[in-house]
């Protein structure tokens, strides 16, 4: 997502996705630097023991959901600075021999290759793993991509580390004649949640997020094919 010099009402949402908690209200006019680094500051602040188990019950959620049953080829990330680990997933989905792919830097964009534990991985500019195979796969014919994030809100707007990195890969998804596109799914933890996020005209909306405290569906295509529990 790109930066904004726009500021937002905001606060942090924690004991589900439609409600403030009391007492972790912010400051009423907070950059989208500010609230970048206030919610990566939360979330690197869990203690282990709680990210484990918050991680654990975000698999479970992703289970319950039922992708798997519906994915002929899921794209998901490697966890950096803080961001839940889906790594139970992609375990899940080498014993199941569901295809898997990461996301890897292709200039301004990303390309989707495949990838399976054990698979050779290598750094790339910000020092994230990823795959060094030289299959990809089109972003169109992906049937899910569990994306990571800083922000959410409850109208699925997504704020990422501002790179804008996604929001460029996933263009075509506003184009009219779109007619086959990835179901996108962000992945966080609660206190991610922020009360309203400003979308800007290149910003691609979530159709659903997956938390420690379930799922939340945002688009009628995400309804349609995803389980709430």
């Amino acid at each position: 997502m790109q930066e904004s010099s726009s500021h937002l009402n905001l606060s942090v949402q924690g004991r589900n996705l439609t409600a403030a908690l009391a007492g972790n209200v912010f400051s009423m006019a907070q950059s989208l630097t500010s609230l970048r680094r206030t919610l990566r500051r939360l979330r690197n602040n869990l203690p282990p023991a709680t990210r484990r188990r918050f991680d654990f019950l975000i698999h479970q959620n992703l289970l319950n959901s039922g992708i798997l049953l519906r994915s002929t080829r899921l794209a998901g990330y490697l966890a950096n600075d803080g961001e839940p680990s889906i790594d139970l997933l992609l375990d899940t989905c080498t014993k199941r021999n569901i295809p898997y792919c990461l996301p890897v830097l292709h200039g301004q964009k990303l390309i989707f290759k495949p990838y399976v534990l054990g698979n050779t991985l290598k750094n790339n500019a910000f020092h994230i793993p990823e795959p060094s195979c030289k299959q990809s796969f089109m972003t169109r014919y992906l049937s899910v991509i569990l994306m990571p994030l800083v922000g959410f809100d409850k109208h699925g707007s997504r704020l990422g580390m501002g790179g804008g990195y996604y929001d460029r890969t996933l263009n075509f998804m506003r184009q009219p004649i779109c007619k086959k596109a990835p179901l996108l799914i962000g992945i966080a933890y609660g206190l991610q949640a922020v009360e309203k996020l400003h979308r800007q005209a290149w910003d691609i909306p979530l159709d659903a997020v997956v938390t420690e405290q379930g799922l939340t569906c945002f688009s009628a295509k995400a309804r349609l094919l995803l389980r709430s529990t």
